[in-house]
């Protein structure tokens, strides 16, 4: 997840002398001595060989080489780092003529060792007559004897191999961080971390290191940031990457490092695992290597609600710089002890802790080019102290501090070719080491961010998500709007970075407000018309624009007191390019004029695009009104029967009441008088 942050070891002072004047300025060219590479590792009898490029030297210049009494503890090697004109001289071989160079001006001296005392031999001998690391100064003087530089290195004479001896295990970690390589307005600078990449490329390049034991830590955001980038020179170096990368452990990583604690304190714990997801997909799209996600290096932090929020995310092992650690019992600067375990709320984590006092060479070391032999010599004094017990340590080399990928290159050739240290995935060493001890975590270098961020990223996020799911479901991989959701969940991802201050981490959220807002401008909802209705329901033509190079959904969603909508008052609807025509149904619910109010919003409905109303007048009845109508003309027409037929029925039936009486009828009562 995160990078590393090394433990400077003390300062340790290399003494260098040249021609000066009084002053102190140089009068001319200074003569110097390079060192281009040496034996390290010595069995009894073999040869020791040097190599050096003598820089403005004069002619005649002679050479002397001195070994100092063997020293097998580290704070022995340390003190004599630090003084190493107070060492006592084991051994001295004089004015020794300086070789030809070969055509790149290397000269190479090649002299037998002995362990013995009084043995005979052609030529000088370098005595060492015990195991143990030996100082060694390489002084050049003038033809007049005159000291005129000198480089200080070591040498390790080893024992003969012993079963019953295992050796120190070492695991490395290659980790390579640095702050956003992409600006809130989409360029790209990788600053310093671009050269810690081109070393990383060339000291894992597959042609030359096919089999090397490495962990790879990476901030995801430099391999994106390669990604996107037009420059050739990036896209070369990418490439250079997936080779350097294939069949290699990758840590997890976060897209970019955190301060954890303040995200966690802020209640972003959840984000923590985003900025994982992220990191995670990065890596595997881009360096066609899925990092291991039971495994992180940690940089900020590694207090116990970072680890159980690890623990969440199926993290069981831990990467921790000795900085972010309270010393164990034994001091650690003295010790390769290495597996321990992590205090958490749930259960203790498995936590390997990185030693940076050892690389703290290629920092600390005037020399360069000594630098990767002063830290095979600080592993070796660590053997020397315990060579009967089962150690291991994890080393980080500061990538980001080294001129090139040379030294990296000697240091990790030397610790697999030495007899006495073992290369080790980081994680092998838990499996062979127990955790021997509970480390306390230091408190975190605050780093926070204020009280609004959550909220602004918040709603950062909330408008990405929005204008993805216009587009999510129909862009295909790299058309422009699958590259435009990418550059908004990057901004967001970015704008968490440790170390940015409050206006840099809102110019990224910036990025995605405006971003989204100057796209979906683009999208005009229908202009305000009149439309008539010549039934009780019929369908409704809207004119959308889409101004955008690609299609969209959206949500249209209706309101009016006077009309239905059939299909529903909330409909989603793909939009091309150009000018749309949307149908709706609507049914009248009476004659007149109805406002109908449009909200064109994202699928979603948490980004609105843009509204108008349209007014619709319905000329005809509803279908009630008809009802009511036909039901009133039918009454009428019964009424208007029942009248006709009353007013002609009584002479009509009064008549064929007198001409058909039937003779049995009986006759009227006395006094009936028809005429009445």
């Amino acid at each position: 997840m995160m990078a590393v942050v090394l433990v400077a070891a003390p300062a340790i002072a290399l003494p260098a002398a040249s021609a000066q004047d009084d002053d102190g300025s140089s009068a001319q060219a200074t003569p110097a001595i390079e060192l281009v590479g040496q034996s390290m590792w010595l069995a009894a009898e073999d040869s020791f060989q040097i190599s050096f490029r003598l820089l403005d030297a004069p002619g005649e210049s002679t050479v002397d080489i001195i070994i100092g009494v063997p020293v097998r503890s580290r704070s022995a090697f340390l003190d004599r780092l630090a003084e190493p004109s107070t060492g006592l001289v084991l051994h001295q071989i004089s004015r020794l003529a300086v070789p030809e160079p070969d055509a790149n001006g290397v000269a190479s001296l090649q002299i037998a060792t002995t362990s013995s005392e009084g043995r005979e031999e052609d030529g000088p001998l370098l005595s060492l007559p015990a195991e143990g690391v030996y100082p060694v100064s390489l002084v050049l003087r003038g033809s007049n004897g005159i000291r005129l530089h000198t480089i200080n290195t070591v040498v390790v004479r080893t024992p003969p191999p012993d079963s019953n001896q295992p050796p120190l295990l070492v695991g490395t970690v290659l980790s390579v961080s640095g702050a956003p390589a992409v600006d809130p307005g989409g360029n790209v600078d990788l600053g310093p971390a671009g050269p810690s990449l081109q070393a990383l490329a060339d000291v894992l390049d597959p042609r030359v290191r096919p089999h090397l034991l490495a962990t790879v830590a990476l901030d995801p955001h430099l391999i994106d940031a390669l990604a996107i980038s037009d420059q050739p020179e990036h896209a070369q170096l990418l490439a250079r990457l997936q080779q350097a990368t294939i069949n290699r452990p990758i840590a997890s990583n976060t897209y970019v490092p955190l301060d954890s604690d303040a995200w966690i304190g802020q209640d972003l714990s959840l984000e923590i695992g985003w900025q994982i997801e992220a990191g995670a997909a990065v890596l595997d799209e881009h360096l066609g290597s899925q990092p291991d996600r039971t495994i992180m290096v940690l940089t900020t932090s590694a207090s116990p609600e970072l680890l159980q929020r690890l623990q969440r995310e199926q993290v069981e092992l831990v990467l921790v710089p000795d900085s972010l650690l309270h010393p164990a019992d034994e001091l650690v600067s003295t010790s390769a002890r290495t597996s321990f375990l992590l205090p958490a709320f749930d259960q203790p984590a498995q936590a390997v802790a990185i030693d940076g006092s050892a690389t703290a060479h290629f920092t600390r070391s005037s020399s360069a080019d000594a630098a990767p032999y002063l830290v095979l010599a600080d592993l070796a004094v660590r053997w020397f102290e315990d060579p009967q017990r089962l150690r291991g340590v994890v080393l980080a080399p500061p990538l980001a501090s080294l001129p090139d990928s040379t030294g990296l290159g000697v240091l990790l050739d030397e610790i697999s070719a030495s007899p006495i240290l073992s290369p080790i995935d980081p994680a092998a060493i838990v499996e062979r080491l127990e955790p021997d001890t509970l480390r306390e975590v230091r408190p975190a270098e605050e780093n926070g961010f204020g009280e609004d961020y959550k909220a602004a990223l918040s709603d950062g996020q909330r408008i990405a998500r929005s204008y993805q799911n216009m587009v999510d479901p129909i862009a295909t991989v790299g058309t422009p709007e699958r590259r435009l959701i990418e550059t908004l969940e990057r901004a967001l991802l970015l704008s968490g970075a440790y170390g940015l201050t409050e206006t840099q981490r809102d110019a990224y959220l910036a990025v995605v407000a405006q971003t989204v807002r100057d796209t979906v401008a683009a999208i005009q909802p229908p202009s305000q018309q009149r439309i008539t209705l010549t039934s009780r329901s019929g369908s409704i033509p809207m004119l959308i624009r889409n101004s955008l190079d690609h299609d969209v959904i959206v949500r249209l969603d209706l309101n009016s007191d006077k009309l239905d909508f059939p299909d529903g008052d909330s409909r989603l609807w793909r939009l091309y390019p150009g000018v749309n025509q949307v149908q709706v149904a609507v049914r009248a619910k009476t004659s007149g004029d109805a406002v109908l109010e449009i909200r064109v919003n994202s699928p979603t409905g948490l980004l609105a695009l843009g509204e108008s109303q349209l007014t619709v007048r319905a000329t005809s009845l509803s279908g009630t009104g008809v009802g009511i109508a036909a039901a009133a003309l039918a009454i009428l027409t019964v009424w208007w029967a029942r009248s006709w037929w009353s007013r002609h029925r009584p002479a009509t039936a009064l008549a064929d009441s007198d001409g058909d009486r039937p003779p049995s009828e009986p006759s009227r009562p006395p006094g009936f008088n028809s005429s009445k």
